[in-house]
């Protein structure tokens, strides 16, 4: 009897353990975790609340209590009473001090086609109502200057064949490299996944940089590929997508301004994403199919009464 005893204390003692190691893992590990999601989900949901209210008619308020109802489910099983008080208040202050610094912040989104004339409405935000530009173009360029680690990257993908004088340390050739990738859809999905996490990174160091350190409520992301990113559209609004509808002005605009063939020119329309897709995840569509000075009255008629 003793002996049983004590073999169901060792038992009982094991049973102990794997507990109070489920609670450490669910603590130290999953819990921080779990944060990092609840802050990403109250950014979208900051980033994102003049959408709701335009398009879904749902303040955020209540999105902001289902968060928390759900956090309260979450935290419910796996606490004692102390700590269930201590993690409710820290999901408040998350909640709070997540809406207080990102509530003000607007982020506008610009993308079309090639040759559609997204520069001259980036522009006017920037020269005219004086909001800073994050170009991705221009980020683009950058993250692939030699030395940086896409550059590295992007050689050992593509070779020394992409490199101006096939040499290495010599900067992209990117007429070289877009050759290649407008050429094999499967390349052009591989040069995007070397590039994207510098892109994104890049972008978020501009955000932080423009609307918490300069502390501007406004900003413009021109992103040619916004929607291909599937990560920039859950983070702008409004988006505001131009087009062309004649495929002849696009060829002619393009080649105008870069030189490229007319084949060179149909490779790169026909490797983006459809025009009509665009128009139905886009907020705002503007035709530049007329002057400039056509364009940018469409930008005054459309903009401003989501920029409140």
């Amino acid at each position: 009897m003793e002996q049983l005893n004590s073999e169901e204390q060792v038992i009982i003692e094991e049973i102990n353990h794997s507990e109070h190691t489920e609670i450490h893992i669910i603590e130290y590990i999953c819990y921080p975790f779990y944060l990092a999601l609840l802050c990403l989900l109250c950014i979208l949901i900051n980033l994102n609340k003049r959408k709701f209210r335009r398009r879904y008619r749902v303040d955020e308020i209540f999105l902001f209590i289902a968060v928390y109802l759900f956090n309260v489910l979450i935290t419910w099983n796996f606490f004692d009473f102390f700590d269930k008080i201590v993690r409710f208040i820290i999901t408040l202050i998350i909640i709070f001090g997540i809406q207080h610094y990102i509530g003000r912040v607007q982020i506008v989104g610009i993308t079309g086609g090639i040759g559609c004339g997204k520069s001259t409405v980036a522009k006017y935000f920037n020269e005219f109502l004086k909001v800073q530009v994050i170009d991705c173009d221009q980020i683009a360029r950058d993250i692939v200057e030699p030395g940086k680690p896409a550059y590295k990257l992007i050689v050992q993908r593509f070779g020394l064949s992409v490199l101006a004088g096939q040499q290495d340390g010599q900067p992209i050739d990117r007429q070289k490299l877009a050759d290649v990738v407008f050429q094999d859809n499967q390349k052009r999905k591989q040069l995007q996944a070397i590039t994207n996490k510098f892109i994104f990174k890049e972008i978020a160091k501009s955000i932080w940089k423009i609307c918490f350190v300069q502390k501007d409520q406004y900003v413009v992301i021109d992103a040619p590929l916004l929607f291909e990113s599937k990560v920039l559209e859950y983070f702008c609004f409004p988006i505001i997508t131009i087009v062309v509808t004649s495929q002849e002005e696009i060829i002619k605009r393009v080649k105008e301004r870069s030189g490229l063939t007319e084949e060179q020119i149909l490779q790169r329309i026909e490797s983006q994403m459809k025009a009509e897709i665009k128009i139905k995840k886009s907020d705002i569509v503007i035709a530049n199919d007329k002057s400039e000075k056509s364009l940018i009255r469409q930008v005054q008629e459309k903009v401003f009464e989501y920029l409140i």
